[in-house]
């Protein structure tokens, strides 16, 4: 677990930034003796900064568990980060583009925590089955059968010995460059990271706090297709923030967003499939509902170089169909 320097809020282990305040400067809180510190071990107890808590001999016994009630689940999932959010808008202190990022850390946060997970099958306990009672049927007495005397078999002549097959020699890649590669796999596969930013990851103190060398091991090994991250982190901000096609474009390349090639980012935005003009009135009814802002503002916001950068025809289009 991590402590934000900025807002005090807690972080797992593998964040980069805050999530609460985008801030990137961290402290560590050990696990074993909650000692704050920075660096890689405690210098309390020596435990390393991402070990687990230690387990205890004697589990208490199982509490029943709460039942998640209708009510709970929707103030868990959209009452608290939809507060947030307006909090964040409301705020006099923060930027524009501080708010549009802390609106999407929220939102991004939440997909990832509520993404589907597999389903563990337990076996339950085996019903007993009745086995259908067997007849048995004496059979008549065969006649006996005289044998003949025994023959001399031929000696077989012995087959010749298989040769031991070699055991598999071990791989002599290092642990520490196997470990960076299944690393960067898992964050390809699930956050859908571009190069540059599995690369911060991996290397970050903050992060995962591999060696610059097994960083790049796993960069060069690791199974992705760039510009199908690209395509998917665009789909991700056109469904949650509703955000235009030229906005999209400069989050994927941005150094404080996703660091994607220009390249990939236009492959993004030429094929992901979205409603430009949907997504602008989505926002422009966040603006009146939330900012309780003017249409003339509204579409100034939805045009601005420094907002939402739709077009005019989209800005147009939310503007007439604001009130439908």
């Amino acid at each position: 677990m991590k402590i934000c320097k900025n807002c005090g809020a807690e972080n797992q282990d593998y964040h980069v930034y805050c999530i609460y305040c985008g801030g990137n400067e961290f402290v560590h809180r050990c696990a074993v003796c909650g000692t704050e510190f920075e660096g890689n071990f405690c210098p309390n107890c020596g435990a390393r900064a991402d070990a687990a808590r230690p387990e205890r001999q004697s589990l208490p016994p199982e509490q029943p568990k709460k039942k998640v009630t209708f009510g709970r689940v929707l103030l868990w999932i959209f009452f608290l980060p939809i507060m947030a959010i307006i909090a964040i808008w409301r705020s006099p202190r923060l930027k524009t583009p501080w708010k549009v990022v802390l609106t999407g850390l929220i939102v991004l946060a939440l997909a990832l925590y509520y993404r589907p997970r597999g389903s563990k099958t337990t076996s339950t306990t085996a019903q007993a089955t009745h086995r259908p009672a067997i007849t048995v049927t004496e059979r008549p007495a065969q006649p006996k059968v005289t044998e003949a005397p025994a023959t001399k078999k031929p000696t077989a002549t012995p087959k010749p010995t298989a040769k031991p097959t070699p055991e598999p020699t071990e791989d002599p890649t290092p642990k520490e460059y196997r470990n960076a590669l299944a690393k960067a796999q898992t964050y390809v596969d699930w956050m859908h990271m571009s190069k540059a930013r599995l690369h911060d990851q991996l290397t970050s103190p903050y992060g995962e706090g591999f060696s610059a060398a097994a960083a790049q091991y796993a960069l060069e090994h690791v199974k992705a297709d760039w510009k199908e991250n690209a395509l998917k982190m665009a789909e991700t901000y056109s469904n949650t923030m509703h955000m235009s096609k030229a906005r999209i474009y400069d989050q994927l390349i941005s150094e404080y967003g996703e660091k994607f090639t220009p390249e990939e980012a236009q492959y993004a935005v030429d094929n992901v499939k979205a409603d430009w003009k949907a997504n602008a009135l989505a926002t422009a009814r966040n603006y009146r509902d939330n900012l309780h802002m003017s249409p003339a503002a509204i579409k100034q916001q939805l045009t601005s170089p420094y907002g939402e950068k739709f077009t005019q025809e989209e800005a147009q289009y939310a503007i007439d169909h604001l009130n439908d």
